[in-house]
């Protein structure tokens, strides 16, 4: 070979190395591991055990973690803070399908199946509050949870709300 055979080859050799490198990755010849499976990424070691427990005389913030057995009683007075607090709040999460006077005639009523529930009916009137309560953390029928979207003492200003509506007083 030639001196300038060889400088030629070389070249070439230079030019497509890139490209042979990339086809080795290509066809997985040279295997880079890439964590794909977020529980195995470092964003969530520190979630990883031991834990600490909280001292025993914690309270949750969020309140109860698991739904009890029975009905839970209203720990919130109807005072004018709370049925302030529970007034903006049923217009922002319930109002568009049950209505401002919570009649279940709401803007997006008419894209249910079923009507929305009319709360200051005698049948929704008659209902414990931790039966409302309970609905509106679960869910029910076409009715979403919204557990994430209201805290429990939002929940609670919300049912002592709905509680004033005309009609709608226990």
């Amino acid at each position: 070979m030639t001196p300038r055979t060889r400088r030629g080859l070389a070249i070439i050799g230079l030019v497509l190395s890139p490209f042979l490198v990339g086809l080795l990755f290509t066809y997985q010849i040279i295997r880079i591991p890439i964590r794909t499976d977020m529980a195995q990424s470092l964003a969530i070691g520190y979630q990883e055990g031991p834990r600490i427990l909280p001292p025993q005389s914690a309270v949750p913030l969020q309140g109860e973690a698991v739904i009890p057995e029975e009905f839970p009683s209203n720990p919130v007075l109807a005072d004018d803070v709370s049925l302030q607090r529970g007034k903006i709040l049923y217009d922002i999460h319930c109002a568009l399908c049950h209505g401002g006077q919570g009649h279940g005639d709401g803007p997006l009523s008419a894209y249910f199946g079923r009507t929305p529930e009319n709360l200051i009916s005698s049948e929704a009137t008659a209902e414990f509050d931790g039966s409302v309560y309970l609905t509106i953390l679960q869910g029910f029928g076409e009715m979403p949870s919204l557990a994430e979207n209201l805290t429990v003492r939002e929940r609670w200003d919300v049912i002592n709300y709905i509680r004033t509506l005309p009609s709608g007083g226990r």
